[in-house]
């Protein structure tokens, strides 16, 4: 039997009715550019938590890392097999504002799920970059630039401002548009 795609199996999930928007490294492809990605990252309600674990664990999968904001799972029978799946727990008022502005995305097959707007994506990179971490390895300053540039972004724009001014630091915000200069 061949190892099942986590992409798929999460449009499955939202076909059945739990809710998801795909964020991170495959929902910055999907708006875009290429890059290599090495999980799949959905922006789950945190009250349909269990949901989504007892949906995935019916395909095999099993939780090996959780706190209480995040639960990453993996492919028991063949962990190299699949994509890991994170699961990103947001509150029901940030899910909703997400969601709300997010877009759906045709995966073919009639399957579908929802990727966040490129600012919404922005401003989860922003965040994920206060971690110095983040910020050394690069990926996630690149995928603002993209997305950005992609997007048409106004970097002046007022929406974009407040973006900045709420989830990066000077740091970030000065790094970013001296490279896009």
């Amino acid at each position: 039997m061949a190892a099942p795609d986590t992409i798929v199996l999460a449009a499955r999930g939202a076909e059945e009715g739990l809710d998801a928007v795909l964020v991170g490294g495959n929902a910055v492809n999907l708006h875009a550019y290429s890059r290599t990605t090495f999980d799949v990252d959905l922006l789950v309600p945190e009250h349909q938590a269990e949901g989504w674990l007892a949906f995935f664990e019916r395909h095999g999968y099993a939780v090996f890392h959780r706190t209480p904001n995040f639960i990453r799972a993996r492919l028991v029978d063949d962990p190299a097999g699949a994509l890991p799946l994170d699961l990103m727990l947001a509150d029901a008022e940030t899910f909703s504002k997400i969601q709300q502005g997010s877009l759906p995305c045709d995966l073919g097959d009639g399957l579908s799920l929802r990727i966040p707007s490129a600012l919404h994506l922005i401003a989860m990179k922003l965040h994920a970059l206060r971690s110095p971490h983040r910020l050394a390895h690069g990926a996630d300053v690149q995928d603002v630039k993209h997305l950005i540039r992609t997007a048409k972004i106004d970097i002046s724009s007022p929406e974009f401002a407040e973006v900045m001014e709420r989830y990066g630091s000077d740091t970030i915000r000065e790094r970013i548009i001296r490279e896009l200069s």
